[in-house]
């Protein structure tokens, strides 16, 4: 049975035959053959170079991602070095500022939930390994119990008991607006609870000026928000300033209850008083480089971390000892800082037997029973 040849078939092979009979075709490969060996005779690694390296950066020169991740993780291991470093001689690096130290403070404020003290803890301990500022005064509200206060004096702060300035008739952190009132003080740097240094925070101090606030941006460069965090801020206690702030507040009140970051924001920016930070000092939601601090208070892709899936336990904890590369190292981190600050405490019964936190903990993962996570 004769086969039934498709018409184009039959153009392209014509067209191959007349290619191979021409004699253009044949001069130009010859040409093409005898430049390669002259190449070759003067150079014999022109060719196999000029082949490998199209071939290198046609696979390689769209690949940022891994760029990416080989810079991200040397700028990891330099800020891990220099933390190991601030923690190791920190007694040696503030002999120095012991003068500094007893006029200026680290405060925040705690509610009085199991989440805020969990992470008052963790700042604590925190800012005991990083900072020359030994003072650390933790704010909460008249309507605090003498048992929230007892755990925070044995987190190592000193609690302040101050007026709400809530002007909802909830509870919130408008009680920081008092700050400016602390006079007994020539500087403050106030830091939620939920702020995690990683590394010294101290030069925020040096940048504080009265009548003025020294904050972060509230986000990275590459992001068109021109807001600064209200979760930390340095400051310069004056009765004045207090005044003044505490007066537009109220009378704004009358009209909107703004929270605390947003009624800073409309109070110092108006005669441009905000003196502007890094965002690196207020990292959120994701890994960030360069890193100073990180809020965890902000959900992230892995939820939020004290209701982590992958936290260590104790005994695991203890062998940790690695950069925070990525955003699970950094979680991984607050969990073993969450150990030694329990440690350094002596919380372990609240934390075992009274915090919430710690049930949730057991009860997101049934695979952990009570023997792996229990420390004694």
């Amino acid at each position: 049975m004769k086969r039934n040849i498709p018409h184009n078939s039959i153009s392209y092979l014509s067209l191959l035959l007349k290619l191979l009979k021409s004699r253009y075709l044949w001069f130009l490969l010859t040409a093409t053959l005898l430049t390669l060996l002259l190449l070759h005779t003067l150079n014999p690694y022109l060719v196999s170079d000029s082949v490998s390296q199209l071939s290198h950066v046609t696979r390689h020169v769209f690949d940022v991602k891994s760029r990416g991740v080989l810079e991200h993780k040397l700028a990891a291991k330099i800020e891990w070095e220099l933390f190991r470093y601030q923690t190791l001689y920190r007694d040696s690096r503030c002999v120095s500022d012991s003068e500094t130290d007893s006029k200026s403070a680290w405060l925040t404020y705690v509610q009085g939930d199991d989440v805020s003290i969990v992470q008052a803890v963790v700042l604590s301990h925190m800012l005991q390994k990083l900072s020359c500022i030994s003072e650390r005064l933790a704010a909460v509200s008249d309507k605090t119990n003498s048992k929230i206060t007892e755990l925070l004096h044995k987190a190592g702060y000193k609690v302040l008991v101050l007026p709400d300035l809530s002007c909802d008739g909830l509870s919130s952190n408008h009680v920081i607006l008092n700050a400016w009132n602390l006079t007994q003080y020539n500087k403050i740097v106030y830091l939620d609870t939920a702020t995690f240094p990683t590394l010294s925070l101290d030069e925020v101090f040096d940048t504080v000026q009265l009548g003025k606030i020294s904050a972060p941006y509230q986000s990275p460069s590459n992001v068109a928000d021109v807001s600064f965090s209200g979760s930390m801020f340095g400051l310069v206690p004056d009765v004045r300033t207090f005044s003044e702030i505490l007066a537009q507040f109220q009378d704004r009140s009358k009209y909107k209850c703004h929270d605390v970051a947003g009624f800073l924001w409309y109070f110092f920016t108006q005669d441009d008083r905000w003196l502007k930070l890094p965002y690196s000092y207020n990292i959120r939601n994701d890994r960030y480089f360069p890193m100073k601090s990180f809020n965890s208070m902000e959900v992230s892709r892995l939820g939020p971390v004290w209701e982590w899936q992958g936290k260590p336990t104790r005994q695991q904890a203890e062998k940790i000892d690695k950069p925070l590369a990525s955003l699970e190292d950094l979680y991984e981190f607050w969990w073993v800082m969450l150990y030694e600050g329990l440690e350094r405490g002596e919380l372990w019964h609240w934390w075992h037997y009274e915090s919430t936190v710690y049930w949730k903990f057991l009860h997101s993962d049934p695979v952990r029973d009570f023997r792996a996570v229990d420390i004694y």
